[in-house]
């Protein structure tokens, strides 16, 4: 395959991946309404496992279960998506979908730093460009002027954890898919993890707080829709990333608030389409273009 083709798929699966992940915030935003954040973030991950377990029989070999990389794709598990999930979805249910999204996307400049000093990846003008424009776009998304903020400043936190989180995954997973570059692989190690990790706190919350409420069918089948499309975005994810360096994929993939905010407005109908929005997406696509023609 030749080296543009090859930018030009990897492009397309970050792509593919930033919509994948808008869509499940989307679709769990939605289930926050009838269950709680570390339920949902059980039921969500349970339906990604079980995906992968399917595709495990047409993917995986059994040598493949000797390789180092199954220690790492273990120790993502650990922090992604079981802590990250939780953090998402309880800024979720403080700030709303945009604002978390885009705190959360500020992970590419985490992620840019880790692949360039952990990985040797070359950082030129045009990812550093690229970079700063997604960031900046999205700042602006999450500006909401002077209108009254109804949450406290320390939730973001919960989104800040969360992209602290995940742009180590994809350095993380980028080392993994090195030594093994079997998608299916990463994704059923991690979220093997990850389900013991969520279900476990869940278990040890009940012990605390006394009996938890009931999953309810509405519940339950909003964070099943938001669980497939979560495992379709990490494989699109991380077949990128196999095929890509970090410092182009996560800026892509980080351009997901836009994703989020045109489905708050379609769908939601929660979104006002102001000259912020508009400034911020003038800022976003324009540097997708560039790390795209960079890579």
């Amino acid at each position: 395959m030749l080296l543009s083709d090859l930018g030009s798929l990897t492009s397309a699966l970050a792509l593919l991946a930033a919509l994948c992940f808008a869509a499940g915030t989307l679709l769990a935003k939605r289930g926050l309404q009838h269950l709680d954040s570390i339920t949902g973030a059980v039921v969500q991950i349970a339906v990604s496992l079980l995906a992968f377990v399917l595709a495990a029989p047409f993917s995986i070999e059994s040598g493949d279960w000797l390789s180092p990389a199954v220690w790492v794709f273990a120790g993502i598990g650990l922090l992604r998506p079981s802590l990250s999930t939780m953090l998402a979805f309880e800024g979720n249910r403080r700030l709303g979908p945009t604002i978390t999204a885009t705190v959360a996307s500020l992970s590419p400049i985490f992620a840019v730093t880790g692949g360039v000093l952990f990985l040797a990846e070359r950082l030129t003008l045009p990812i550093v460009i690229g970079t700063v424009g997604v960031v900046l776009g999205v700042g602006v998304l999450s500006s909401k002027g002077r209108l009254p903020r109804s949450w406290p400043v320390w939730a973001l936190l919960f989104p800040l954890g969360a992209a602290l989180i995940r742009s180590s995954a994809h350095v993380g997973a980028k080392w993994g898919l090195l030594i093994l570059p079997n998608v299916v692989m990463s994704g059923l190690v991690a979220y093997s993890v990850s389900f013991a990790v969520a279900l476990g706190v869940r278990l040890l919350r009940g012990q605390r707080m006394g009996p938890q409420p009931p999953v309810t069918r509405t519940g339950a089948a909003w964070f099943v829709a938001s669980g497939l499309t979560n495992a379709a975005a990490i494989f699109l994810l991380n077949s990128a990333l196999m095929l890509g360096q970090v410092v182009y994929v996560s800026p892509v993939v980080a351009a997901y608030p836009v994703f989020t905010m045109l489905g708050s407005w379609l769908f939601y109908r929660q979104e006002t389409i102001t000259g912020r929005m508009v400034l911020g997406l003038l800022l976003i696509v324009p540097s997708v273009v560039v790390i795209t023609l960079a890579h």
